[in-house]
């Protein structure tokens, strides 16, 4: 979700920099515990069961030795949130009292657009308001039982009924057209009038993942055709990517490891006043990719309560394939004929809403039951099509284990052998059993031939990339930058360090070439925090240096070189490569019939060779 309410300037970026608390914003998300001057925790980032997160509070630098993801106090919130790079700079400004510069509007293809998260706030402000001074609408939700203390957590409201009145409350703060870029007002085409889009609803702020309101959801107190309205989509609100009340349970998502997923904002405060605080709704339609996703992140089961009617099950079944594809675990909570969680609550008691919960069944199990009937057996047109159906079923399921044992119950359903339901399977997904996607690349250390991490054979003048090996095994270009970065490390002037021409990985030359800069420059090696600082417009840059200051240790396999001859390792692995890049094109030169280049790369190569076999460094050696 992007903001950028505000003209960032280097001096804001860096007073953000300087002022957020990594152990902080971490914590929102994850339980950490200190381990020696560093914090380790389950990753926030993806689920695990082992810790594998590991903070560094001095440099302001974390990294997961599961999932390969590091960075700064700023990545995190981004990553979490959903927020672009200004959008973060706002939100922990604002978090940690970080004056910001005002600026009215942002500019978009040569237009101004207007900012909208300040009319939001005051919206809400207008809306709790009109609650407070509502007796109609405060008897409407002590009707409902929802306690006062969800009213305050979920920041609900009330819109009076009128046509004027937030359109006359807020336009002198702030223009009749941000109000209605903001989906708060709209224009009747016959008139030309303004008028509230809300009127006479009870009313629910809706933010975004980072808690951030962008926009409002509107239940009628009164007998409105339409009994729920929301915002307009603005470049703020966009239904597809939000759920209502994450904001508010995603840290009890995370601690639980699940959510309950339901259909409307009754249904979130039903299930939060029965002590199920991990739930969370659609906005109102077919639940999407981005809000899958979002799931995924925080919770590794999703218990869907949508309603038992036939719209409810259609949608459960909409929602079923992208859960699955996100590699969740599903679950189908039903809480009796014609209830949802709130009704059941009102009904029954917060008991029966919990116990249909914890007893939800497997969905995937459940689909298998209905799309095999007990006659599939024994009719071969049904059993044909039942497998068809089975296959569609499974086929998102990322797992190869899982989907193979859930075709197996399956297959016995139909009175198949196991194996042609797992072929058409592995048909339907464009490959083997275990075809999937490749590993990720920014995960653990890629070693190549002679510790060389994999880089890009056009960023090293001739030098070809090289395979990779071990991930587990950091390379000699990771290994040499650790020491270097390493507090108290006897590191040779800055005269004396390589060229960043030993260094093959684009990302660890990037690294290399800024700390030498900044070493020539003031003198001394620089921490960290320095390097990100200067780092911060490459977020792999970042990352990589996350996991340097949060490594404890080397595996065993690894022997741990002194700094001096590391160094000298990559400069002779350089000038082996350069020697073969070189031979290369003087066979090229000369089937060309061009002498004189071929006399040309012949010297250079005679003179590395003479470096070489002396034991010293020569073209990519030391040099001011």
């Amino acid at each position: 979700m992007t903001l950028g309410n505000v003209h960032l300037t280097p001096q804001l970026v860096q007073a953000v920099r300087d002022a957020v608390d990594i152990v902080d914003v971490v914590s929102d998300h994850t339980r950490l515990q200190k381990a020696g001057h560093r914090y380790r925790g389950l990753c926030p980032l993806h689920k695990e069961k082992t810790p594998s997160f590991s903070v560094d509070p001095t440099q302001g630098l974390y990294y997961c030795f599961g999932c390969g993801k590091g960075g700064d106090a700023i990545a995190l919130h981004m990553e979490l949130s959903g927020d672009d790079f200004p959008a973060a700079i706002e939100a922990l400004a604002r978090r940690y009292g970080v004056p910001l510069p005002s600026r009215s509007a942002r500019t978009e293809g040569g237009r101004q657009r207007p900012e909208l998260g300040p009319v939001l706030e005051a919206a809400a402000e207008l809306f709790a308001e009109g609650l407070r001074q509502s007796d109609f609408a405060r008897r409407y939700l002590a009707e409902r039982k929802v306690p006062p203390e969800l009213v305050h957590r979920y920041g609900l409201g009330y819109a009076p009924d009128g046509w004027q009145n937030l359109t006359e409350a807020l336009r002198l703060d702030f223009g009749i057209e941000r109000l209605e870029a903001a989906g708060l007002v709209g224009r009747s085409p016959k008139s030309g009038r303004h008028y509230d889009r809300f009127r006479h609803r009870l009313m629910f702020p809706i933010k975004n993942p980072a808690g951030r309101i962008v926009g409002f959801g509107g239940r009628t107190l009164g007998d409105d055709k339409a009994k729920y309205v929301n915002t307009a989509e603005t470049e703020e609100f966009h239904k597809g990517s939000l759920l209502y009340g994450f904001d508010v349970a995603k840290k009890a998502i995370r601690e639980a490891g699940r959510a309950l997923l339901v259909e409307g904002y009754f249904d979130v405060l039903g299930a939060a006043a029965s002590g199920v605080e991990w739930a969370v709704a659609g906005m109102g339609t077919s639940l999407t990719g981005a809000q899958a996703k979002l799931l995924a992140r925080y919770a590794e089961e999703v218990i869907v309560g949508y309603d038992g009617d036939d719209a409810g099950e259609g949608a459960f079944r909409r929602a079923l394939p992208g859960l699955l594809g996100e590699g969740l675990a599903v679950r189908r909570a039903r809480f009796g004929a014609g209830h949802d969680p709130d009704s059941l609550r009102l009904a029954a008691g917060p008991e029966e809403v919990r116990l249909a919960v914890e007893t939800a069944a497997d969905a995937v199990e459940e689909e298998i039951e209905r799309l095999v009937p007990d006659e599939a057996r024994r009719d071969p047109r049904l059993q044909a099509r039942s497998a068809k159906e089975v296959v569609a079923l499974l086929a998102p399921v990322p797992d190869a284990i899982l989907r193979f044992a859930y075709a197996r119950r399956a297959a016995e359903r139909l009175d198949l052998p196991p194996g042609i339901l797992s072929r058409r399977l592995d048909r339907s997904r464009g490959g083997g059993e275990g075809a999937g996607p490749e590993p990720d690349a920014g995960r653990g250390f890629r070693a190549g031939r002679g510790g060389a991490e994999t880089g890009n054979p056009a960023a090293t003048a001739g030098v070809a990339a090289l395979p990779a090996g071990d991930p587990a095994v950091p390379s000699l270009e990771d290994e040499v930058l650790a020491r270097l970065i390493e507090p108290g490390a006897e590191v040779p002037p800055a005269d004396r360090l390589p060229t960043e021409e030993v260094f093959f990985d684009p990302v660890t030359r990037n690294i290399y070439r800024t700390l030498r800069a900044l070493y020539q420059r003031d003198g001394g090696v620089p921490e960290a925090r320095a390097l990100v600082d200067a780092l911060s417009g490459n977020a792999e840059s970042v990352a990589r240096l996350a996991r340097y200051r949060n490594a404890v240790e080397y595996p065993a396999n690894c022997r741990r070189r002194g700094l001096g001859e590391s160094i000298e390792r990559l400069e002779r692995r350089w000038s082996q490569e350069r020697r073969r890049a070189l031979s290369r094109e003087i066979a090229e030169a000369k089937r060309a019939g061009d002498d004189g280049r071929a006399r040309e790369l012949v010297d250079q190569k005679r003179k590395l060779d003479l470096i070489h076999y002396r034991g010293t460094t020569g073209g990519a050696g030391s040099g001011a």
